[in-house]
C-alpha cells in the first residue's frame, strides 16, 4: 500500500475522549502540528512485527513511573530503586528503537531521579517525574494521533469477504450490502410487507457471518471480539427477530432492529470506524 507522504499537517481539533473531530467550539479549541512519524517505528508494531513492541515499551514506562512515584511517597528506598533502574532501562530504549527521537528524550533525567531517591528527596524526584513525563506528553501530542491512525487501525481495503455463496466482496461492499438489508427490513415493516422483511433479515444474519468470518484476520487466535459482537447473542437477537415478523408483531421487531443496530452495528463502529475514518483523512492512499 502507498501511502501519501505528509511533512507536516496542521489542523484544529478538538479532542475528546480520545476522538479526534473537525468540530470547534467557543470553549474549546486546539491548534495542534500533526507530523509523520519516522519511519523506522513501523517495525515495532504488526503486522511487520510479531507483537506490539512500542505499545508495550510505553505501558511499561508508565507503569515505572507510577512505581517510582508510589514508592517513594512511601519511603520504599529499595523499591523505588528497582523500579527507576528498570525505567532507565525503557526509556532510553526509546531513541535505540527509534534513532530519529533521540533528541525527544533526556537521559539526564534519570540520573537526577536516582539521585534524588538515593537522598530520599522526594519533592524534587517528583519533580523531576513530571519532567520526564512531559518529555512523553510533548512527542505524544505530536505524534500520537497519526500513529494510532497509521499502525492501529486495519486498512480495510486489503480485507476480502467470501460470502455464504463463495463470491468474494469487498469490505466496503459488504458494509453497503448490510446497510441495505437493514432498511429493507425497516421499510417493510413499516409497509406491511412480512414476506419481504423475513427475507431480508435471513439476508441480514447471512451478510453478518460473512463479517463475522474476517475478524481473525486481526484477532488471531482471539475468539472473543467477534463473540462480542456477532456471537451467540447476535444470533439468538436474530433468530427471535425471524420470530416476531412472522407472528406479525411489527413493533417489537422494530424494537429488536433497534438493539441490533445498537449492539452490532453502534458496538463495531465505536470501535473500528473512527479511527480508520481517521486513517483515511490524514492518510489518503495514492
Amino acid at each position: 500500500m502507498m501511502i501519501k507522504s505528509i511533512n507536516k499537517i496542521c489542523i484544529v481539533i478538538f479532542v475528546m475522549s480520545g476522538v479526534i473531530t473537525g468540530v470547534t467550539t467557543a470553549h474549546a479549541e486546539t491548534k495542534v502540528s500533526l507530523k509523520q512519524p519516522p519511519h523506522s517505528l513501523e517495525q515495532w508494531y504488526k503486522p511487520a512485527n510479531k507483537r506490539q513492541v512500542w505499545l508495550h515499551t510505553m505501558f511499561k514506562l508508565r507503569r515505572e513511573m507510577q512505581a517510582v512515584r508510589e514508592n517513594a511517597e512511601n519511603g520504599d528506598k529499595a523499591a523505588t530503586l528497582k523500579w527507576i533502574k528498570r525505567l532507565d532501562k525503557h526509556y532510553n530504549k526509546i531513541a535505540d528503537m527509534v534513532p530519529e527521537w533521540e533528541k525527544e528524550i533526556k537521559p539526564r533525567l534519570i540520573e537526577e531521579l536516582e539521585m534524588f531517591a538515593e537522598k530520599g528527596d522526594t519533592y524534587r524526584l517528583k519533580k523531576t517525574l513530571k519532567m520526564i513525563k512531559r518529555t512523553c506528553d510533548d512527542c505524544h501530542t505530536v505524534y500520537q494521533p497519526l500513529v494510532t491512525a497509521t499502525y492501529r487501525s486495519p486498512y480495510y481495503d486489503d480485507i476480502k469477504l467470501k460470502g455464504q455463496d463463495g463470491t468474494i466482496h469487498s469490505f466496503e461492499d459488504n458494509m453497503e450490502q448490510l446497510s441495505r438489508s437493514v432498511n429493507r427490513t425497516l421499510i417493510a415493516l413499516d409497509d406491511g410487507h412480512i414476506d419481504i422483511a423475513i427475507q431480508s433479515t435471513k439476508k441480514l444474519g447471512e451478510q453478518l457471518r460473512t463479517l463475522g468470518d474476517s475478524c481473525s484476520g486481526c484477532h488471531k487466535d482471539d475468539a472473543y471480539p467477534q463473540e462480542r459482537i456477532l456471537g451467540n447473542a447476535t444470533q439468538q437477537r436474530l433468530q427471535k427477530l425471524q420470530t416476531k415478523i412472522s407472528a406479525g408483531k411489527v413493533k417489537d421487531s422494530q424494537d429488536l432492529m433497534g438493539e441490533i443496530a445498537v449492539t452490532v452495528c453502534a458496538r463495531c463502529h465505536n470501535t473500528h470506524k473512527i479511527v480508520s475514518d481517521l486513517r483515511n483523512v490524514l492518510l489518503p492512499v495514492e
